[in-house]
């Protein structure tokens, strides 16, 4: 008898301890989204290629762009600024699938011509890449085709991120209205699997900050995980089922 509740606790660590493929699954392994492609990741970055289509409505009676300051005395529109919320869809069509927003500002940085400083984190909500977003800034040469910005970082999926982005100007019209194709390649951390954040503590200790009172900064960065948590509930609770049926041999 006592061989076997060894035998039953022994098996029950033993597959409380197996990988859970279900508590953190990768992109790869969900539906693929139309506007999304991983090219590699089998070095030590994810690259993947992004195409879809940015919005940008000034007119009417709900425009999506803004403007929210202009320079006393400037003819020309420089240096205003025009605040963004911009439907980002799989096609050129506004009705397509919409697949995230790209929010922030840009402004007319040139005297002599149309150049935007654009500054927008584009957050997605479609697929496994709901929840993510890119910062993209940089100068957009709004009437040259094939120009290029950079991305700076990301969030989620995305985090640390870098890349380039390239526009090319599909329409528009007479009040300023564009529909703007985006061509983004993204270089990520091939370790970016789950958009969930990391539990953060602080360094101060109890009074926080600097003036905490003796806190240290946490080395438990394993257990600290999104796996690291639920490997450790999963031993637990796999620990407690072996006692549990230990008692009915005894």
């Amino acid at each position: 008898m006592a061989r076997l509740c060894l035998t039953i606790f022994l098996i029950t660590i033993s597959l409380s301890t197996l990988p859970n493929s279900r508590s953190q699954p990768s992109p790869a392994s969900q539906p693929a989204v139309n506007w999304a492609t991983r090219l590699d990741s089998s070095g030590s970055d994810t690259v993947t290629n992004l195409q879809f289509y940015f919005h940008d409505i000034v007119s009417g009676s709900n425009p999506t762009a803004v403007q929210v300051a202009s320079a006393a005395g400037s003819g020309s529109g420089f240096g205003s600024i025009t605040m963004a919320d911009d439907a980002l869809t799989e096609t050129a069509d506004p009705n397509s699938k919409l697949i995230g927003r790209a929010q922030g500002i840009y402004a007319q940085a040139s005297q002599t011509g149309l150049a935007l400083l654009m500054a927008l984190s584009y957050s997605f909500t479609d697929g496994p890449y709901s929840g993510s977003s890119l910062s993209i800034m940089g100068r957009n040469a709004v009437m040259t085709q094939g120009r290029e910005l950079p991305v700076l970082g990301g969030t989620g999926l995305f985090r640390m991120a870098r890349g380039y982005a390239v526009l090319q100007t599909t329409s528009g019209n007479a009040q300023g209205d564009a529909v703007v194709f985006y061509n983004v390649t993204v270089f990520a951390p091939a370790g970016n699997e789950s958009n969930e954040v990391l539990p953060f503590t602080p360094v101060g200790g109890s009074g926080g900050g600097r003036g905490g009172t003796g806190g240290t900064r946490s080395t438990n960065t394993v257990n600290s995980s999104p796996a690291g948590r639920v490997a450790g509930s999963r031993w637990i609770g796999g620990a407690m089922i072996a006692a549990v049926a230990c008692l009915f041999c005894v």
